[in-house]
């Protein structure tokens, strides 16, 4: 999937964002407040949409593509039934009255092939039997040839936030790791699965030892104090009172060089662990994700951060990121023609190209053109 262009509206919370496209990388820069962790929170809300969830007050225009060359166009509209988070929990009362889909239309390469009212959904010029009106055409007809495409690429929609994940594998849910060792054999399976990142690196360092060996490589190009990585359940020394599921669960260890005892994940720090996530993201993901950063140089150093931009700027699969950052070195490194300035006026937010504000033009820096916008300091458009 690829994301084209967004035009966005939360009516419950009176913000709204105008017609933003977005690239292969796309870097939101501006000043903090400016809407920059908005228009990733509202990609990712459009994810839940796609995925039956009922969310009051959204109005949406969104172009996007898939692998296959279909351009999709999906709009729709919520009723607005306030500030409140409709889950799909077992409050009755609540689900009851979850708010439903005003209008809702879906374009295939500028062919319309559903369109919806509060009474009726029209799929390829036929009326479809009632359907929840609560839930999104895409969620509804997802086995439909046309629209299972559409899908399956909301499904690759990643927000990669690795800032506390060191300690994250014991709050997750368990996995059955002996299930899937034989369910994902080969690297293409284990990249199309939808398992946590750090489970797709313990099937891929079981299965897939040629790419791990790769991902190893690269991340001690970064930390040459490593001597080796590996992902295996940690060694408990035969004690009983740690439950069996523990015990078979994968932790990251990594081992530095004249040092006999392996870190174990607790302990790497946040640097250190978050760089080798990426990495592995980056060779571990399905082809057609889409990858939302936000402040991407968070507990970074200048070491990763010099390599990881350089990965995703290299990198030559079919995946697109959308980060935000302030930091100099990457939007420096990143480079002008991947920017959209984000400025705010009340709760609307605008992006904008740089060649707006003539930058990259002259023989300055584009980065010391871009610090002294009055729009960048301020997040304002004025």
């Amino acid at each position: 999937m690829k994301i084209v262009n967004l035009t966005y509206q939360d009516q419950a919370l009176q913000w709204s964002l105008k017609n933003a496209d977005f690239n292969n990388l796309t870097l939101l820069v501006g000043a903090s407040g400016a809407g920059k962790t908005q228009i990733l929170k509202s990609i990712l809300r459009l994810k839940s949409i796609a995925n039956g969830k009922s969310v009051s007050g959204i109005k949406w225009n969104l172009i996007f593509e898939t692998l296959d060359h279909l351009k999709y166009e999906w709009s729709g509209e919520f009723e607005n039934k306030g500030d409140i988070d409709y889950t799909d929990g077992n409050d009755d009362e609540l689900n009851k009255n979850k708010p439903s889909i005003i209008t809702e239309r879906l374009l295939i390469n500028n062919q319309l092939i559903v369109e919806r009212t509060k009474n009726s959904i029209i799929f390829n010029d036929e009326k479809t039997v009632k359907l929840p009106n609560q839930q999104s055409v895409i969620y509804l007809l997802k086995e439909e040839e046309l629209i299972q495409p559409a899908y399956q690429g909301f499904n690759k929609i990643i927000f990669s936030d690795q800032t506390d994940s060191t300690r994250e594998a014991y709050r997750i849910k368990f996995s059955d790791t002996q299930k899937l060792l034989k369910l994902h054999t080969n690297l293409k399976s284990i990249q199309e699965s939808n398992e946590d990142i750090r489970i797709k690196l313990y099937l891929a360092y079981k299965n897939s030892p040629e790419l791990f060996q790769t991902i190893k490589e690269r991340y001690i190009d970064i930390f040459p104090q490593v001597e080796d990585v590996k992902v295996e359940p940690l060694d408990y020394e035969n004690n009983e009172d740690i439950p069996y599921f523990f015990k078979e669960y994968p932790f990251i260890q990594i081992k530095e060089i004249d040092v006999d005892k392996w870190i174990k994940q607790e302990n790497i720090s946040s640097g250190m662990f978050r760089s080798l996530i990426h990495i592995s993201e980056i060779y571990l993901c399905s082809e057609g994700s889409v990858f939302l950063i936000d402040e991407f140089e968070n507990s970074l150093g200048i070491n990763c951060i010099n390599e990881l931009t350089n990965d995703i700027l290299s990198s030559q699969r079919q995946i697109q990121f959308i980060l935000t950052s302030h930091h100099p070195y990457i939007i420096n490194n990143i480079g002008f023609s991947h920017w959209k300035l984000v400025t705010r006026t009340k709760g609307v937010v605008n992006t904008h190209h740089p060649e707006k504000y003539n930058i990259g033009k002259s023989k300055h820096d584009a980065f010391m053109q871009l610090i002294q916008l009055d729009q960048y300091q301020t997040g304002i458009e004025l």
